[in-house]
């Protein structure tokens, strides 16, 4: 698991929390889909009906007054109500979170043998990564290092 939802206990006593009448199963819902589950895992996963999945998703986003999925994750880590945390980060990596360590970490998530991510898990990593022109930028930046390295030995 590349980012791992947490919903902080307290969520429910806070006055944010009450106020908007958020229920611990639209967290439920929310968490285990920014963690990359589709709705049809997540339903089968809360043994809940498909339909369900997406009314929770909707009636966060309209509680939250948000328009898509990052605004939902901003506006509850601002509120307290969950924390990102990333499992699968090297120590030294969390101290300078940048995007180039970000995707540095997870080309070799994708490479790596060991179990740290299951095969579905690379290959949707890897699909993003192709997706967002992430993984290719990699090898171009590695590129122009040897390139660059070539000509001050000249």
């Amino acid at each position: 698991m590349l980012i791992k939802t947490v919903i902080n206990p307290s969520y429910e006593w806070r006055d944010d929390g009450k106020k908007l009448g958020i229920s611990h199963r639209e967290l439920e819902v929310f968490a285990l889909l920014s963690e990359g589950h589709d709705n049809k895992e997540i339903a089968q996963i809360l043994n809940i009906q498909y339909q369900s999945v997406k009314n929770h998703l909707y009636s966060l986003s309209k509680k939250l007054k948000a328009d898509n999925v990052a605004q939902v994750t901003m506006i509850l880590q601002f509120k307290n109500m969950i924390r990102l945390e990333y499992p699968t980060l090297p120590v030294n990596y969390k101290k300078r979170l940048t995007k180039e360590n970000m995707i540095e970490h997870m080309k070799k998530l994708v490479e790596d043998d060991s179990p740290t991510l299951s095969n579905k898990e690379k290959k949707n990593l890897r699909k993003f990564l192709v997706d967002h022109e992430l993984y290719g930028q990699i090898y171009k930046d590695r590129l122009r290092e040897l390139k660059e390295s070539e000509k001050d030995k000249s």
